[in-house]
């Protein structure tokens, strides 16, 4: 089939036509010349919009209409890229409408709100606080709309960003919800420092809230509450969406929009049997299976994923789930040096051309041995990719020292006692084994011979038990060290409760 790719770019809407033109027709032309290579086209989901403005003769249709359109016109992957600023019920509408339609389309994907994950709100603050730095007698009040949805917390972390700022003079309030602009100038109370607020819409578009709650003569408008408390009063009446860095923000929300997704995948220790329902999943739908590769361990994680194929087709007849035939394999070779300089340089490397998989709108799943969040590789690549603005998605699964602990049939803590996971061999290892509480020495391969030689002389080495190759065909128990057979493996790892257990 052919495919014929569509853009629809969703927006609450306006009746002030200077207010759409410099904010939502500015963005919808900035997306278009982004991304020429898709058809873009425009909807509003609020009725009462598009209804003033067909009796003006302007037809702006619904999330509804705008598929429909598309479907007829013979549209197979569409994306739907909101400019709602949060996360509230607007954009649960939208998704909600979105996979009413999903089995129209042979695929159909929801992009963010210019709010969403932390990084999308220190931005975003930072870049409001930069253009509208006030003077020296002057604040600076953002008014957003304001919600009773949970999305209402969204002005609350901007609240708490703008709290941390030196000689604070930014703030935020709310037209609905918390926090409130009486509350913020009751703060003022006493501070002659302050003699002049500006207001300024923190709203995609500057239309009614702008022009009426904000700037209105009504004595409830923002404007007349803080003259009538003595302060000079400006009112800035453009939206966010005037303000080009904002707009590039949209830009870099629909760019993760179209791409495929990185999905870090834990797929635990041992010969299959941890792997989760979800990771089986995700496996089987991502486009591109990476494995890392490093020293005689290369393909380690891929051979997981190979066993754990073979067990879900014995116990349910479907050797071929996981799609691992069809499937393109990416070796990702790492570079196993303490120069860090040069491994960062294979991190870029790496992280590029997994980027060039996702700028195809291709999803890449990336084996991780135990948990994805354990000391796992995955974390070099999920890093740079999340910063150049890819969406990153991690599983969670067995982590090796937890299944060590199950395979010794032993706990790792009592009900009120801490537990240390501590990289064997790194400067503080001493220092750490000191710390109240049980202990699991990771990475205790390489290190062994000197690891013990530190237990003893610690008084820990009667107390410790060891795993290697948890799970594997190579699997050694040692309830004592002194069980140990020497037999070397990177795979090591050491259990020691804490004292009295």
């Amino acid at each position: 089939m052919t495919e014929k790719r569509g853009i629809l770019v969703v927006s609450f809407g306006t009746t002030h036509g200077r207010a759409g033109e410099e904010a939502i027709d500015a963005l919808e032309r900035e997306l278009a010349q982004s991304f020429p290579d898709r058809e873009l086209r425009r909807a509003f989901t609020s009725s009462i919009v598009r209804k003033r403005l067909a009796e003006r003769g302007i037809l702006i249709p619904g999330v509804p209409e705008a598929l429909e359109s598309f479907r007829k016109e013979g549209y197979t992957h569409i994306w739907i890229q909101p400019t709602h600023l949060i996360p509230g019920v607007e954009y649960d509408r939208l998704r909600q409408q979105a996979e009413a339609w999903r089995e129209q389309f042979a695929f159909l994907k929801v992009g963010e709100p210019l709010l969403l994950q932390e990084e999308d709100y220190d931005r975003v603050v930072a870049l409001m606080q930069d253009r509208f730095r006030p003077d020296g007698d002057e604040v600076c009040i953002f008014m957003g709309h304001g919600t009773y949805h949970t999305a209402n917390r969204a002005y609350e972390k901007i609240e708490k960003r703008l709290e941390k700022e030196p000689g604070r003079r930014f703030f935020m309030a709310t037209v609905e919800g918390i926090p409130s602009l009486e509350e913020i100038l009751d703060g003022f109370a006493g501070d002659t420092g302050i003699r002049k607020i500006k207001l300024v819409p923190f709203m995609l578009v500057a239309g009614e809230h702008a022009l009426h709650d904000m700037a209105g003569v009504d004595a409830q408008s923002f404007a007349s509450i803080c003259k009538a408390r003595g302060y000079e009063t400006q009112c800035v009446l453009h939206g966010m969406g005037a303000y080009p860095e904002i707009r590039r923000l949209y830009v870099r929300k629909l760019k993760k929009c179209l791409s495929g997704i990185f999905y870090g995948i834990s797929v635990g220790p041992g010969a299959g049997g941890s792997l989760t329902l979800d990771a089986a999943d995700c496996i089987r739908r991502c486009d591109v299976l990476a494995v890392p590769r490093t020293g005689a361990y290369h393909t380690i994680a891929l051979s997981i994923v190979r066993r754990a194929g073979q067990r879900i087709g014995e116990m349910f007849g479907d050797g071929g789930y996981l799609g691992l035939e069809e499937k393109e394999i990416l070796y990702l070779d790492f570079l196993m040096t303490r120069d860090k300089e040069k491994r960062e340089e294979v991190y870029q490397t790496l992280a590029e051309k997994v980027s060039g998989y996702l700028d195809n709108g291709k999803n890449v799943g990336m084996a991780v041995l135990g948990d994805v969040s354990v000391y796992a590789t995955v974390s070099y690549l999920a890093a740079p990719l999340r910063t150049a603005g890819y969406e990153v998605t991690l599983l969670p699964g067995v982590s090796s020292f937890c299944a060590c602990a199950a395979a010794l049939g032993r706990s790792l803590t009592s009900m009120a006692g801490p537990l240390h996971i501590i990289p064997a061999g790194y400067e503080g290892t001493r220092e750490s084994l000191g710390l109240a509480g049980s202990k699991v020495l990771m990475k205790s391969g390489r290190h062994l011979p000197e690891t013990k030689q530190l237990l003893k002389e610690m008084g820990l080495y009667e107390r410790a038990s060891m795993v290697k190759d948890c799970g594997m065909e190579t699997q050694e128990l040692c309830w004592g060290l002194d069980e140990d057979t020497e037999r070397n493996s990177y795979f090591t790892t050491i259990l020691i409760p804490e004292d009295g257990e």
